[in-house]
C-alpha cells in the first residue's frame, strides 16, 4: 500500500506528524506532494522547499515531490487538480489521504457528487449570495444548507474528490478528522497548533519547540515583506492590458490594481487598497504575486508536465525506481538536465529565484537554486 498526501507543510508541525503516523498504521509508504516556493493562501512559504521537505522526511514521509507553483498559487479546485493529477501520473498510488473537519468520507463523497451535478438553482443561489458580499464558503453552506461547507479543509477535501472523479482515478480517497485545533485557530491544545499560529509565533520570536517534531534553531525564514518594492515597481510599470491575462484575474480588476499600486507603500497596504467584497484576500494576494512572476492563465493545465523530486529516504528511492517505469510524465531528479521548454517548469524556476529574495538571511538570496540543489536523501 502506497499512500499519497497533498500538503504545504507551511510549517510542518505535530498535527502533520500525527497524520503520517495514522497513515503508517495501515500503509507501507507515504508520498507527499508539497507546495514549493509559494503557497495557496497567497504568500511565500515560511522557509524554503528543501528545508520543509527535510522536515517531512525526518517525520515519516518517504518521498517528497514538488507541487508546481501553477497549482500551489491557485484557487482550491486548481490546487486540488494539480495534486491529484501528480499522484495519478505516478501510477503507483493506492490512496490519497487528507484531513477534514468532517472526518466522514461518505458525507464528503456525497457533497463532491452534488458539486459535480450542481443544479441551476443552486448555482444561481451561490452567485446571488456572493453578490451580497457573502464569502464563497458561506455562500456554499447557505445554498446547500450544510454547515460543513463553511470549513476550509472540508471544501479542499471535496475538491480532491472532485479531481479524482474528473480524472476517473483509481486512487481511493481517505480522510482523517482534524484534531485539537482548526485551520486558522489561534489556540494551542496538547502541543498541537495551526500552521498560521506557529508562523506568527516564529516571526514574533516566540519558542515553538513543543509544537514541532524537529529542532528549530537557525531555521531560515522567508517573509513577503522583502518583496514590497519589487511588487509595487512591477505594478507601477504595468498597464491594465499587461495584467489582464494574469492567473485568476477578472475583467475590471486590472484597473483597480493599477490604481492601488500608485497609492500603496508596501504589499499589505496594496492588498487593502485592492480589497473588495467580491474577492477573497487570498485570491487578491495570489493575483499580485502571479503578476510579479508573470504567471499567466495559459500556463495552467490540470495535468502536470513533469514531476519534480525534492527529497527521499531509502524506501522513497525504491518507490521512485518503480514509478519511473510507469509514470506518464518525466520525473526530474537533476533539474539542470530538464530542458524541454515547459512553461510550467520555467515558472517554477522564476518562483524559486523570487522566493530566495524573501530570505531573512542575505547569504541565502542568490539565484539559480533549482539548478544547483540536489534532492535531499535522508536515512
Amino acid at each position: 500500500m502506497i499512500s499519497g498526501i497533498i500538503a504545504e507543510y507551511n510549517i510542518f508541525h505535530n498535527g502533520h506528524k500525527y497524520q503520517i503516523n495514522e497513515i503508517k498504521k495501515h500503509s507501507d509508504a507515504v508520498v507527499a506532494v508539497m507546495s514549493g516556493s509559494f503557497v495557496q493562501r497567497g504568500d511565500v512559504a515560511v522557509t524554503d522547499k528543501w528545508t520543509r521537505a527535510g522536515m517531512a522526511l525526518s517525520n515519516g514521509a518517504d518521498l517528497v515531490l514538488e507541487l508546481p507553483v501553477c497549482y500551489a498559487l491557485n484557487a482550491a479546485p486548481n490546487f486540488a487538480a494539480g495534486g491529484i493529477n501528480t499522484l495519478n501520473a505516478l501510477r503507483i498510488i493506492d490512496e490519497v489521504v487528507f484531513g477534514s473537519e468532517s472526518g466522514d468520507i461518505s458525507e464528503l463523497l456525497n457533497l463532491a457528487h452534488s458539486f459535480e451535478n450542481e443544479s441551476y438553482d443552486v448555482s444561481l443561489k451561490i452567485k446571488e449570495y456572493m453578490a451580497e458580499g457573502i464569502s464563497y464558503p458561506a455562500a456554499l453552506s447557505k445554498a446547500y444548507e450544510n454547515e460543513a461547507l463553511q470549513q476550509p479543509n472540508n471544501i479542499l477535501a471535496i475538491e480532491y474528490i472532485r479531481a479524482l472523479i474528473k480524472s476517473e482515478s483509481k486512487i481511493k480517497p481517505v480522510t482523517i478528522k482534524r484534531t485539537a485545533v482548526g485551520h486558522n485557530d489561534d489556540t494551542i491544545s496538547d502541543n498541537i497548533a495551526s500552521a498560521s499560529k506557529i508562523r506568527n509565533m516564529l516571526f514574533a520570536g516566540e519558542k515553538i519547540n513543543s509544537l514541532v517534531p524537529y529542532p528549530v534553531s537557525n531555521l531560515p525564514l522567508q517573509s513577503l515583506s522583502h518583496l514590497d518594492n519589487a511588487v509595487l515597481s512591477k505594478l507601477r510599470l504595468s498597464s491594465p492590458s499587461d495584467i489582464q491575462n494574469i492567473s485568476e484575474m477578472s475583467e475590471g480588476l486590472e484597473n483597480r490594481i493599477i490604481s492601488a499600486a500608485q497609492k500603496s507603500t508596501d504589499f499589505n497596504s496594496l492588498i487593502e487598497n485592492i480589497k473588495t467584497k467580491r474577492y477573497t484576500m487570498s485570491r487578491i494576494r495570489r493575483i499580485v504575486i502571479a503578476s510579479l512572476l508573470n504567471f499567466t492563465k495559459d500556463i495552467y493545465s490540470p495535468y502536470p508536465e513533469y514531476i519534480r523530486v525534492l527529497g527521499m529516504n531509502k524506501k522513497g528511492m525504491e518507490i521512485l525506481k518503480k514509478a519511473k517505469k510507469v509514470c506518464t510524465v518525466p520525473i526530474i531528479t537533476k533539474t539542470a538536465d530538464f530542458k524541454n521548454g515547459s512553461r510550467q517548469f520555467n515558472l517554477d524556476l522564476r518562483a524559486t529565484d523570487i522566493a530566495c529574495l524573501c530570505s531573512d538571511n542575505a547569504d541565502l538570496r542568490f539565484g539559480n537554486k533549482d539548478l544547483t540543489t540536489s534532492p535531499l536523501i535522508i536515512g
